[in-house]
Formats: C-alpha cells, structure tokens, sequence
C-alpha cells in the first residue's frame, strides 16, 4: 500500500523532463538561469534606469576547477558597458568556486560591478536577448525580463547614471 501511495504520489515531480527540472530553465519573472561549461549564471534580470538606460543584474558562479572571466556581455544587440561604479573596465575575473554579483552587493574581496547599456531599444516589461561571454566557457544566450526599478529592485540603476 505504501509502495502504491509513494509512485502516485511522485508521479510528475520526478525524471530529467519533471517540472521542476524544467521551470530552472524556463524564463520567469524571477530571474533567468543559464549554465555553460563550467559556468553558472544566477537571477539575470535587467532593471530599467533613467530614460533608455538598463542594468543588468546577475551572478556568475565559476563550478569549474579553472578560472574564467567575463569578457562580453551584449543586451538586445547592443554592447554592453561593465563598470566599477565609476570607470569602465575591462574582463572580470571569476576563480574557481567563485560566485561574482552584477549590480549589487559585493563579491568576496568587497567588489562591485555594473553592466550597463545607456541607450537600449527595449520594452517596458518583456524578454530580452541577453549574450553574456565567458573567455574559457563559452557563449550564454538568455531571455531576460525587464522590470521597473520598483520593489525589490528599487535603488537598482546603472552606475555611473551616464555613459563613461
């Protein structure tokens, strides 16, 4: 009997197509997943700024036992513009067993970095193409919602406000 209750039971939350496998990698409202190679990509949501400007939000977990960096990141086709607050910078480094925040909070040795597009052709709320671009792992492509900067995501906007 219990045998019996416990398969029908488990029935559709089971198996690599049960639906919770399947929603980590749908497009939500909380944030898009994306994983290539060693590389984990967490919470992609691009939050809306001043007039055409947005913010990508996300981690970058490195699970690989090699560094990677980010190199490029394009949103709807646009390049992207990752910075320290203040400057542009170049490639962001991502050691092994790393996790790397974009947009807020603080990496491990108290870092914080932008990803920016000052002048995007988006919607007020839809998916977006998003290309993130690790030097060792590869190309990830998302589709990532745009919200306000409201809630959860208030005080979240491009930073410098304006295009260094």
């Amino acid at each position: 009997m219990a045998t019996a209750a416990a398969l029908s039971l488990s029935g559709c939350f089971n198996g690599f197509q049960s639906t919770t496998n399947t929603q980590n990698t749908m497009s939500t409202g909380n944030g898009v997943q994306a994983q290539v190679g060693d590389v984990r990509i967490e919470n992609a949501t691009l939050v809306r700024g001043e007039g055409s400007a947005v913010t990508l939000i996300m981690t970058i977990v490195n699970v690989g036992a090699e560094p990677d960096s980010l190199a490029d990141v394009a949103i709807a086709g646009q390049r992207a513009v990752i910075t320290d607050g203040a400057t542009t910078i170049g490639p962001v480094d991502v050691a092994s067993g790393a996790a790397v925040p974009f947009g807020y909070g603080q990496d491990g040795s108290g870092a914080s970095r932008w990803i920016n597009v000052y002048t995007a052709e988006i919607p007020e709320s839809g998916f977006v193409p998003v290309q993130v671009f690790m030097t060792n792992a590869g190309l990830a492509e998302l589709e990532v919602l745009t919200v306000p900067p409201v809630g959860f995501y208030d005080g979240i906007s491009p930073q410098p406000p304006t295009a260094p």
